[in-house]
């Protein structure tokens, strides 16, 4: 007899539906599991949006809390023809009268003139010298025109360009110039061609001489080999763009009070995205709602925020315009902030600032923020690291639900693939049975 196959036909229930109740009521565990996954890597990628702005407003503070990052200073010259300038971190608020009598200047060595720029130049050993280095150039034949003599110079790194230059004579047109690479008299050069034979060794006549800048300040006298100078006046880049010894340039290096304040808006700015973030993320539907990793980090940066210095005439950050107001945020009232800056710029600088036994607010608020996003140890890594065990548990112990399930299932196919047999073996011998009775009665 040929079996019959699974699916309820002899019996005429829809055994197939059967299974898949029976296997949905066993899977609900894992359907419970797969949920609690799924809420797991809700509350991670929350956390990591918290996480990434939480460092922004490390940033921010980080921008603030050192006298140099503090510090933002504009450097303002009262004649840009003469002299620019720029203000550095160091630099200190203060004015400068600078009279620049000189600019500093490269050496350039011009040859008498040849007729083209394959003229030859001759071979053998071209020297230069500059600050008692000498470079032998070795000039061989088949190389050894005026342009040859160009190109082996600018690879020779020798301190020193040259060029051919043509006035468009039609003979002795061509000239080979030399230029120090840098300015003043610490590049000056010499050349000797004396070993050149067998063309026209070049013969140079000066140009320009080399030259250092000159100028005082505040009739301080001051020379430089470079027309940009970093080390004249403390945290102070001076740019000498012309020279005029009958002319006073006043320098104003001053406290640039809208910068500070876009800092320090910045500041405000992040401090009010974290937290508009973890109001919407800890809201009814929030992932975050009641989280104690959020509800503690919350804590921690309210209290450093409004924490007071123990001393000194500002010692909170309502007096310079930085409040918080009642939803939790934080206003910035730019007036207030720009009139205590001038008023007492040390004492508002004290709020942001730490330094030698001293730690202002923000500074105090950034060093907490580090400490919650150490790599190691910080809070959110050791959240991290706890969510990705818990789900690594999960997905093991799914794993284990699934082969049950599927064990259950084979058993449920081969019961009722049993029962459909019997069934089946059962329904032909009754029709057998009654069909043997039939021919009895007749």
């Amino acid at each position: 007899m040929s079996t019959i196959s699974f699916g309820g036909l002899a019996s005429g229930l829809d055994t197939g539906k059967i299974v898949t109740q029976l296997l949905a009521i066993r899977r609900q565990p894992i359907d419970r599991l797969e949920a609690q996954k799924t809420k797991f890597s809700a509350t991670k990628i929350a956390l990591q949006g918290v996480e990434s702005r939480v460092r922004g407003l490390m940033e921010a503070a980080a921008a603030l809390d050192s006298n140099n990052e503090f510090a933002s200073l504009t450097a303002t010259s009262g004649n840009e023809a003469l002299l620019t300038a720029t203000a550095g971190p160091l630099a200190t608020p203060g004015g400068y009268d600078l009279v620049i009598t000189a600019r500093a200047q490269a050496q350039k060595e011009r040859s008498q003139g040849y007729d083209a720029a394959s003229s030859s130049v001759g071979t053998g050993t071209f020297s230069i010298t500059v600050g008692g280095q000498t470079t032998d150039l070795q000039i061989v034949a088949g190389a050894s025109g005026l342009a040859d003599l160009a190109s082996a110079i600018n690879n020779g790194d020798a301190g020193v360009t040259a060029t051919v230059l043509f006035d468009g004579s039609e003979t002795g047109g061509y000239y080979l110039s030399l230029t120090a690479e840098a300015t003043g008299t610490a590049a000056a050069f010499t050349v000797d061609a004396s070993g050149l034979t067998g063309g026209t060794v070049p013969v140079f006549g000066n140009v320009q001489q080399a030259q250092n800048a000159a100028f005082t300040i505040d009739d301080l006298p001051v020379v430089s080999q470079t027309n940009t100078v970093t080390t004249a006046i403390q945290g102070v880049t001076l740019n000498l763009a012309g020279a005029d010894a009958g002319a006073t340039v006043h320098l104003d290096v001053a406290t640039d009070g809208e910068a500070i304040e876009a800092k320090v808006q910045a500041f405000v700015d992040a401090y009010n995205d974290l937290f508009a973030y973890i109001d919407e993320q800890g809201g009814e539907e929030g992932v975050l709602r009641g989280d104690s990793t959020v509800r503690s980090l919350v804590a921690k940066i309210r209290t450093d925020i409004t924490s007071r210095l123990s001393e000194g005439p500002i010692t909170m950050l309502y007096q310079v315009g930085i409040r918080q107001t009642a939803g939790g945020d934080l206003s910035f009232d730019t007036s207030v902030f720009q009139q205590e800056l001038s008023g007492d710029y040390a004492a508002v600088r004290d709020l942001f600032i730490s330094s030698t036994g001293h730690e202002g607010t923000v500074a105090k608020l950034g060093e907490s923020l580090d400490a919650v996003l150490d790599t190691v140890d910080g809070v959110f890594k050791l959240r991290s690291n706890a969510i990705d065990d818990r789900m690594e548990s999960i997905d093991d112990t799914i794993a284990r639900y699934e082969m049950s399930v599927d064990s259950y299932e084979k058993t449920l196919n081969a019961r009722f693939t049993a029962m459909e047999t019997l069934l089946s073996t059962l329904q032909a011998q009754s029709g057998y049975l009654s069909a043997i009775s039939t021919r009895s009665s007749n």
